[in-house]
């Protein structure tokens, strides 16, 4: 049995980003919905992201960076708008390192935090791979055609 490399890129490129979109979703999903329909909730991601980690409008910016897990995640399981959701992902999780984690929980959460935005700098580099489907829909002749096209 021969070692197929180009093979096991894919299949690597795979499960990174299905793991990164798995770990999105489960970080942020009950997020959303409590800051949407929770006022005890909304009110404890208000006083984090104001108090705490002084975002100008937290309850706002709170949203925004789960919502931006959430969505990023959702997009990244199946591999479609692949680069941009990947760059998602890793803004937010590079921002969470910076101003959330860099404190006497660094060891844990940062480095979760920062193991996201590695894995997300990876799928930003390599694109979605072809289990993805922006393989199935934007390739053209075996070459992948996005907005945000390789170099």
């Amino acid at each position: 049995m021969k070692f197929n490399r180009k093979k096991t890129r894919e299949v690597v490129l795979f499960l990174i980003r299905v793991w990164l979109g798995y770990r999105m979703i489960g970080a942020s999903y009950s997020s959303v919905i409590d800051i949407l329909f929770h006022p005890k909730e909304r009110a404890f991601f208000e006083k984090w992201f104001g108090e705490e980690l002084h975002f100008p409008m937290p309850l706002l910016m709170a949203f925004l960076a789960k919502g931006s897990e959430f969505l990023g995640g959702v997009f990244l399981i199946p591999g479609l708008f692949t680069k941009a959701s990947a760059m998602l992902v890793g803004f937010t999780m590079l921002v969470a390192t910076l101003t959330a984690n860099l404190g006497k929980d660094f060891t844990i959460d940062g480095g979760f935090t920062i193991s996201y935005v590695l894995f997300a700098l990876v799928v930003i580099l390599e694109g979605g791979g072809k289990y993805s489907l922006d393989y199935f829909l934007f390739r053209r002749k075996g070459d992948i055609k996005m907005s945000l096209k390789s170099t």
